[in-house]
């Protein structure tokens, strides 16, 4: 009766247990319903029964059109529409990249649909930064889209890439706000801590 968020790393092979190399992530949301028991269990049909993310936001959606009682009966479709709000707060124990052991890191933010890009400052000689930095993005349709935050290490003589973070917007849709420290993809340590507001502007296409 309750969703449960997993990550999952993708193998090869599942038989194979020493290849590490890093072949990215499924990202799942699981809910049990049992069917045809008899006992303490919820039943999955009810109202208040736990949905994944992507349910709650189709249900109150199809809950705003029945509410419009819209006499035409097109299929219509849902685009969250809203402005999303990251702040950038800090990263901790950042990989070294560097031949000297040093680091001057930055974050690039990039939203995957639209191609919109922000970068933070550069904090230099840090593996500790702290950058405390606000970016909005207006989202055409956030169902769709997905953040990326890129970590890299500014040199004088181009960037090394240190690692990165790539984020749904289901769950800030949800929550409207939270707050969360993300390890970095790619990396043999780091964490990013970011804080991420959703302003909506929900609007209805016909299709």
């Amino acid at each position: 009766g309750k969703v449960k968020d997993v990550w999952l790393n993708l193998v090869k092979d599942l038989e194979i247990q020493r290849d590490s190399k890093y072949r990215g992530q499924v990202h799942l949301e699981l809910l049990y319903c049992p069917f045809g028991m008899e006992n303490s269990f919820t039943n999955p049909f009810s109202s208040d029964f736990s949905m994944t993310s992507l349910e709650r936001v189709l249900k109150n959606g199809a809950d705003d059109i029945e509410n419009e009682k819209a006499v035409t009966h097109k299929k219509r479709e849902i685009i969250i529409r809203g402005v999303l709000s990251v702040t950038v707060i800090s990263a901790e124990d950042l990989p070294i990249v560097d031949l000297m052991g040093k680091a001057d890191p930055y974050v690039v933010l990039t939203m995957k649909k639209s191609e919109l890009k922000n970068k933070t400052r550069v904090v230099n000689d840090s593996l500790n930064p702290v950058w405390n930095q606000t970016f909005d993005f207006v989202v055409e349709d956030g169902l769709h889209d997905m953040l990326i935050l890129e970590v890299w290490d500014h040199d004088t003589f181009g960037k090394d890439y240190m690692g990165r973070c790539i984020l749904t917007l289901t769950r800030v849709i949800l929550e409207g706000e939270y707050k969360d420290c993300l390890p970095l993809e790619g990396a043999k340590s780091g964490k990013l801590n970011i804080n991420l507001k959703w302003m909506p502007q929900p609007i209805f296409r016909d299709s």
